[in-house]
């Protein structure tokens, strides 16, 4: 009479998930499930394939870049530093967060503008040119700001001083910051001073729907 031995399995659990493979799976098992067999099929597809995981993840990059920011702009752009806290900003096309919040007040209201497209030159031992961030429609020239700093002070008095026509005003993050350390002079006292016009955060409306100087 032929006795019938039952083969010990060879794999006790799934080499995928590590959970117990069902008694009723055949000896030779080595997944608990179809989902964990269809897993692995497809890491071994990829990794015979890195190409085709290129592709996923450009796509996956631009479905998430276009439900976040409307368009696949700049998605190009190189980040190189994680912690850089301007990436967003240049993977919207902008150099900070501050141009990105003025900006899109401006797309709010139907206003168009122009981003650093004008340039004007200035003169400090030789001749330089100035980009003013946003140009409103009636001419008013928009410029964003984080930090003030010395060399941003003493660009923008030679500008006034050499094109005392152009209208210059300023969009501060933090218009009572210091000029610098020590100092009790701040943004907002400095442009009292030298007769800038200057905003928190934000555009005002005021500005925008300021008639054109002729």
């Amino acid at each position: 009479m032929v006795k019938w031995v039952k083969k010990k399995k060879k794999h006790l659990n799934c080499v995928k998930c590590g959970i117990k493979i069902p008694s009723h799976k055949r000896s030779d098992a080595k997944y608990c499930s179809k989902r964990c067999r269809e897993a692995a099929e497809k890491a071994r597809y990829c990794k015979r394939n890195p190409d085709y995981v290129k592709r996923q993840r450009r796509l996956v990059a631009e479905l998430k870049h276009m439900k976040e920011h409307g368009h696949t702009d700049f998605i190009d752009n190189p980040i190189g530093n994680p912690k850089d806290k301007y990436a967003r900003a240049r993977a919207l096309g902008f150099r900070s967060m501050l141009e990105v919040k003025a900006a899109r007040q401006l797309e709010a209201l139907g206003v168009e503008y122009e981003y650093e497209k004008t340039k004007i030159p200035y003169k400090v031992d030789e001749t330089k040119t100035y980009v003013p961030d946003i140009q409103l429609p009636n001419g008013i020239f928009i410029e964003t700001k984080g930090r003030f700093l010395t060399a941003d002070r003493k660009k923008h008095l030679l500008i006034k001083e050499q094109h005392p026509d152009l209208d210059i005003r300023f969009v501060f993050s933090n218009p009572n910051a210091k000029i610098r350390k020590g100092s009790k002079t701040s943004y907002a006292d400095w442009c009292d001073k030298h007769g800038f016009l200057y905003a928190k955060e934000v555009i005002p409306i005021e500005w925008v729907k300021e008639k054109k100087k002729c």
